[in-house]
């Protein structure tokens, strides 16, 4: 079957299943809790998509090639020795990029409740606000979060070096937290949030010496051979091969040993399906490294998870995979097991899942990634 053939294919199946999906979602929704800040009758493409992911893959699995060996970012190190690398104490900041998205507005949540200050950026500087300006709820706080001392707001446009260069200037963070996405927003481009912002933010925090800088991406941005990578990047307009045009950058950038001289380091975290609901202990989420599982968590689990990351040296400059342990796929098959919501872990084993009673324990292990310091 030739490209083009393909293509057409999997936009028309892709088409028709978010819409039949996202109708289902709306009525589903609004039966679900409404305990915590996120809008609960407004139905995301990311949701939408995700759904569709699992509702169609069965019909396309003739149109997947076999799985290709999964990159090993965290082989082959450069330096022989570790590099004293450090936390990011509490008392710093937390400046979170794209706070009115549904992550960033739980890892603003997380950060206050780990007691860190913490600094809301969106394009508008309004934080919990919808488009009409009404006030927006989260699934795992009250809106009374935004009345706390630590939280502060602020502008910030991802697209504008200025504008980064201004707002992380200005409040002096120990980490930024990049949050932001195309995935939701029709009026954005994948290439610009998804890339070149993730770079301009890297960029910028090398300039200004932020301690520790975050990324939340995205589970099988590597595999463009599965159905999941097929199917997001086609309807998402390219965000697949945007987002791992972001990471490669920023772990290319933080790979210059003046930068590791200086201490100042990253880490990127591949979530996999996203739910809402409360964040759940370390004990039951696995991690894993080179993409090839997969899974589901909630959008509060992966704010919890990129909060915790600044408490712990063994999550510096990694790329790792994260989901619910008993929710574990291969990439092959995690479109149809998160539709259906199994809760059956496959057997299979990469080598590289981490597993944990803490979230120290949890880290613990992580390999770096390739040229940047050994493990601690």
């Amino acid at each position: 079957m030739n490209d083009f053939f393909r293509r057409q294919v999997l936009l028309c199946f892709a088409s028709a299943f978010i819409l039949l999906q996202a109708e289902a979602l709306s009525v589903t929704d609004s039966k679900q809790r409404t305990s915590l800040p996120l809008p609960q009758q407004q139905i995301s493409r990311r949701n939408a998509l995700v759904t569709a992911v699992g509702s169609s893959s069965v019909a396309f699995s003739l149109l997947i090639s076999p799985a290709l060996p999964a990159p090993a970012y965290a082989q082959d190190n450069a330096l022989a020795s570790p590099l004293p690398l450090t936390v990011v104490p509490k008392t710093q900041s937390v400046l979170v990029l794209g706070a009115n998205g549904g992550t960033g507005r739980e890892c603003v949540i997380q950060a206050l409740q780990a007691n860190r200050p913490c600094i809301a950026t969106t394009r508008s500087g309004t934080f919990f606000a919808n488009d009409d300006g009404s006030t927006a709820t989260s699934s795992s706080s009250s809106p009374s979060i935004t009345a706390s001392p630590l939280l502060q707001t602020a502008a910030c446009d991802v697209r504008s070096m200025d504008m980064l260069r201004k707002v992380i200037s200005d409040y002096k963070p120990g980490a930024v937290i990049f949050a932001a996405s195309a995935s939701s927003k029709k009026d954005l481009n994948a290439k610009d949030i998804d890339c070149d912002g993730v770079i301009n933010a890297a960029k910028v925090c090398l300039e200004l010496g932020v301690p520790r800088y975050v990324v939340v991406s995205s589970g099988t941005v590597t595999r463009p051979d599965s159905f999941v990578y097929q199917l997001l990047n086609t309807v998402g307009s390219g965000i697949m091969e945007a987002k791992i045009a972001g990471e490669d950058a920023v772990r290319e950038l933080y790979k210059e040993p003046s930068v590791l001289q200086k201490g100042l380091g990253y880490t990127i975290i591949r979530p996999g399906g996203l739910t809402d609901g409360e964040p759940v202990e370390a004990s039951l989420l696995e991690l894993n490294q080179g993409d090839t599982k997969s899974g589901r968590l909630s959008r509060a689990s992966v704010a919890e998870l990129c909060i915790k990351c600044l408490d712990s040296v063994h999550a510096w400059d990694t790329t790792f995979e994260c989901y619910e342990k008993d929710t574990a796929k291969p990439i092959e098959s995690i479109g149809l097991s998160n539709i259906l919501k199994l809760r059956n872990p496959t057997k299979a084993q990469s080598g590289f899942e981490r597993q944990g009673d803490t979230w120290e324990s949890l880290l613990q292990g992580l390999e770096r990634d390739s040229g940047h310091a050994t493990n601690v």
